[in-house]
């Protein structure tokens, strides 16, 4: 994979990611009605931070699936066929 190319995932990662995490506390204020709990809170209640961690876990590692396809499928369109010759 070129330098160009890894440059182009690494910032389309870096995006998508940032917009996944923006995606991901908008919607837990509209279906909590509060903001996101803070982990290193004492105060916060064992449910509610292990549903922040399980919810913000699933939605991020199904972006980086999604990424991963994308380049999988990109850099296959884009790789030339080895052909390997045994013998005479």
């Amino acid at each position: 994979m070129s330098l160009r190319n890894k440059i182009a995932f690494a910032l389309f990662g870096a995006v998508t990611g940032s917009v996944a995490s923006k995606g991901l506390h908008g919607t837990w204020t509209r279906l909590t009605g509060q903001e996101p709990p803070d982990l290193a809170d004492p105060e916060v209640p064992a449910h509610q931070a292990l549903a922040w961690v399980l919810l913000s876990g699933l939605i991020l590692a199904a972006t980086q699936i999604f990424l991963n396809r994308i380049g999988a499928k990109r850099w296959q369109a884009k790789a030339k066929p080895v052909v390997v010759r045994i013998g005479k």
